[in-house]
């Protein structure tokens, strides 16, 4: 048995902690958040319906950071991106160097952000950090302590700082991962980053339409039309073009689904349209959603940024942003990851790709 701390208590991070409590760990759930803890707190229970149908009791849900993460022997960190900076601060004080954190996922640069926040917060005994390219499940909530797993990932990147360490979590990790591959460094899993491709554009391209509704509107099957599909894949090639000038290789957004759902189709719509999994899958009702707040500052302006440095030019990602900025009245470029926050700006590509490493 072992003893893993899942930090976040989001549709994500209560699949996670009950799956691994039914396979016999022991496992501590904690959130920033009292409120979001109420229900499950109460009686420490979790109920998964969907792919796999159980019902658990967690051994510990708490909001005190040292009382989640001691004794633990992997950090899950399961949180929107855009917290991971936040989480790592409270983190800091509690973790050890012989501790994994995982951050479930990275999205783009999520490690070295992590990595660098940790030692501005005087952690001289770094953990060993990891970052998954995707969730290992789709889900959604379906009730206070109830998520419903849609589907489980049929494979998944996971990356390692540094890359030598790896060993000393894999076996741990294989719990929850079954189908693990390690990746030689941090852009393979952060460019790979689907998110940024499949999230922001279609839902500023439907702005009003999700404004203005009140009923289903299936973000993947209504949401991504057949032009904006068309659109999506011309904005995914400049995520190849950046991967590329990187020496890095990344599946195609639509690749990425064929591997991941065993859907196929001829193009990126048909591809979409096949995936059963997205079916039940609402667009936002609001702006104000992750898939503009999380994955513009954490997808599209790191890639785009990492584009920049490389003398890719990404006029695409660079017009969501601007366009995001606008709707939203937040400034993602200078609050998201850029090249500065990063500790990268006037560096090499050389230097970029060593703190990916």
């Amino acid at each position: 048995m072992s003893v893993y701390a899942v930090l976040g208590a989001g549709n994500g991070g209560r699949a996670l902690a009950a799956i691994l409590k039914h396979m016999g760990h022991e496992v501590k759930q904690w959130s920033r958040s009292a409120n979001a803890l109420t229900d499950t707190g109460a009686q420490r229970s979790i109920e998964v319906t969907g792919q796999v149908t159980l019902c658990v009791s967690i051994d510990n849900v708490t909001c005190n950071m040292a009382e989640a993460v001691d004794e633990a022997e992997i950090v899950f960190l399961v949180v929107p991106a855009n917290a991971h900076r936040d989480v790592a601060r409270l983190l800091a004080p509690h973790i050890r160097g012989d501790q994994g954190i995982v951050l479930n996922p990275g999205r783009t640069a999520g490690v070295v952000e992590v990595r660098n926040t940790l030692l501005e917060c005087g952690c001289h005994e770094l953990p060993i950090i990891l970052e998954t390219q995707s969730l290992f499940c789709a889900c959604r909530n379906c009730g206070p302590h109830s998520v419903n797993v849609i589907s489980f990932k049929k494979d998944n990147n996971i990356s390692c700082i540094p890359a030598d360490r790896f060993h000393e979590v894999s076996g741990k990790l294989s719990a929850i991962y079954k189908s693990m591959t390690l990746v030689p460094s941090a852009l393979h899993t952060g460019l790979e980053n689907i998110g940024a491709i499949l999230h922001p554009a279609p839902v500023l391209l439907n702005a009003g339409w999700i404004e203005s509704r009140d009923i289903f509107f299936p973000h993947y099957y209504c949401g991504i039309s057949r032009s904006v599909a068309q659109f999506l894949e011309k904005l995914d090639d400049e995520r190849l073009r950046v991967a590329q000038q990187y020496g890095v290789q990344v599946r195609s957004v639509k690749t990425w689904h064929e591997d991941m759902y065993g859907c196929k189709g001829d193009n990126l719509f048909e591809t979409l349209q096949k995936n059963s999994a997205y079916a039940s899958i609402d667009a936002p009702r609001t702006l104000m959603h992750r898939y503009l707040t999380e994955d513009i500052p954490t997808g599209l302006v790191p890639i785009s940024e990492l584009g920049h440095a490389a003398g890719v030019k990404t006029p695409l990602m660079d017009m969501l942003i601007d366009l995001g900025t606008v709707l939203l009245g937040t400034n993602f470029r200078e609050e998201g990851r850029n090249l500065r926050r990063l500790g990268l700006e006037g560096k090499s590509l050389d230097a970029i790709k060593a703190a990916f490493e």
